[in-house]
C-alpha cells in the first residue's frame, strides 16, 4: 500500500525528501470526497520515550489539528503545500515533552493525470 502513495521517502534531520504520488478514490483516508484525491505520504513514528509516551502529529498548515497515534505508530498525511506545510510529532510522558518538526520543502508532488 505505501508504495501506491511515493517513492524513496526519507525522513533525516528536519526534513522529509520524496516524491508522492498523486491518487484519486482513495476512500480509505477519509469519507470526504475532497479528501479521497491528492498527495499521500505514510510514516511510521518512532519516538523517544517510547514506553507510555502518547504520540501526536500534525500537518502544521493543514486542516485537521494534532491526531493521537495509536499502539501501530502508522499516519497517513494528505499534503496540499509542501512549501507551506510541515509535519510535527509530539511525544509526551508525564511531564517530558520532546517536539519534532519536519520540513516538506524536499517532496515532490506529483500531479494529476
Amino acid at each position: 500500500m505505501v508504495s501506491d502513495l511515493q517513492t524513496n521517502v526519507s525522513v533525516a534531520n528536519d526534513a522529509i525528501t520524496g516524491t508522492l504520488k498523486h491518487i484519486t478514490g482513495y476512500i480509505g483516508f477519509s469519507s470526504n470526497v475532497d479528501e479521497q484525491s491528492g498527495n499521500y505520504i505514510a510514516l511510521k513514528v518512532s519516538t523517544t520515550p517510547t514506553d507510555g509516551a502518547t504520540t501526536t502529529v500534525e500537518l502544521v498548515g493543514g486542516t485537521k489539528g494534532p491526531v493521537k497515534l495509536d499502539s501501530d505508530m502508522n499516519i497517513v498525511i494528505r499534503v496540499t503545500n509542501k512549501d507551506a506545510q510541515s509535519v510535527k510529532v509530539i511525544a509526551t510522558k508525564g511531564t517530558e515533552s520532546i517536539t519534532k518538526t519536519y520540513s516538506l520543502t524536499g517532496v515532490t508532488l506529483e500531479a494529476a493525470g
